[in-house]
């Protein structure tokens, strides 16, 4: 994740940076620069790095709003879930979030758009946005939340998922 990102989504870690020496938090380049690439440019090493982003995760996750049994979509994606419905000619209907078991690793996830829900789907609902999840997709996304990012490289949902090794956080 690029520093600015990491800045404007978590204000309070720009303390953390610069407990851990980075002073430049203010600079214009920090958002085209990557967190951990960034900060070693600047001369701090590598474990100092390490430990500065475990401090970072640390706040990402107390900072969490999703309940350990059940996910959180924040405001902005469900405004793109909502554009994107209405792109399609699908306004009103719900994201289908299906995230299959990979082998003990982060699940692969699909979405799509889906009317109503399947007998055995659980329903959410977050900012006018209903999500629909199978019980395998539930237990594979449970405490997880779902955003949505927008850098200089690309956009798209991000799902934050606390549960595998790997996760984006």
């Amino acid at each position: 994740m690029l520093i600015g990102d990491v800045l404007s989504r978590l204000p309070d870690s720009a303390q953390i940076m610069q407990d851990f020496g980075l002073h430049c938090t203010g600079c214009s380049v920090i958002v085209f620069e990557p967190l951990k690439m960034g900060v070693m440019s600047h001369g701090i090493e590598e474990e100092v790095v390490d430990d500065m982003i475990a401090k970072i995760n640390d706040l990402a996750l107390a900072r969490r709003r999703a309940p350990e049994e059940g996910i959180y979509m924040t405001e902005f994606a469900a405004d793109k879930v909502k554009e994107f419905a209405k792109a399609e000619g699908k306004e009103g209907f719900a994201l289908k979030i299906k995230a299959s078991d990979n082998q003990g690793r982060e699940p692969a996830y699909a979405m799509d758009f889906q009317e109503k829900a399947g007998a055995d789907e659980k329903s959410f609902e977050f900012h006018g946005v209903s999500i629909f999840l199978d019980p395998e997709s539930l237990k594979n996304l449970a405490g997880a939340e779902v955003d949505f990012v927008e850098t200089a490289y690309g956009s798209g949902f991000k799902i934050t998922n606390p549960n595998f090794t790997g996760a984006n956080s």
